[in-house]
Formats: C-alpha cells, structure tokens, sequence
C-alpha cells in the first residue's frame, strides 16, 4: 500500500509555547505535522494525552496493516500471535498517556 503521510516515527515535544508539537524523530527543523494547543477546557492530562494519539498515527497505521496480515494468513503460528500481540501492546503504551 502506498501511504502519503508524513514517513517515520512522530514524536511529542512541549514547546516553550507551552503547546504540543508533533513531527517526525528525525526531522531536521521540518515544520511540524501538528501542534495540539493547550486550552481552557481541557487539563493538562487531556492536552498530553491528545498530542501522544496523534503522534501514534503512523505506528497504529502500521499495526492495523500488520494485523490485517495476520488474518488474512492461514497458517497463524502461535509464535505469529504473539509477535503480534507485542507489537500491539506496544502501540497502545505509547499511544495512551497513564495517570
């Protein structure tokens, strides 16, 4: 499958704005994917946790398509199940903010 999104790894950086930038690890000073904006109605958990979902896009992308495989094959090993399901906890742990 052919993706234009931005490629990589996102990452979240607070920024002196006290906003949430989000771009590529490997950026190089590129502009930023998305800034998630801390305002009044949300806490600062809620600002953080917005910001880490989004940057999650490219690897939750990533699993979808990788478990889609998963299930489309026949033979799923034991050992193909729970590679999978690492990599799916993975993902969610660095999607979701814990309190």
């Amino acid at each position: 499958m052919n993706t234009t999104h931005t490629p990589g790894k996102w990452i979240v950086r607070d920024i002196p704005s006290r906003d949430y930038y989000i771009g590529p690890a490997d950026d190089g000073g590129a502009p930023s994917i998305s800034i998630v904006t801390r305002r009044h109605n949300r806490t600062e958990a809620q600002t953080e946790a917005n910001a880490r979902l989004i940057a999650s896009a490219p690897d939750l992308l990533e699993l979808v398509e990788a478990f889609a495989s998963f299930l489309r094959d026949d033979s799923r090993s034991e050992r193909r199940r729970a590679q999978c399901l690492a990599e799916c906890e993975s993902v969610l742990a660095r999607a979701k903010v814990t309190s």
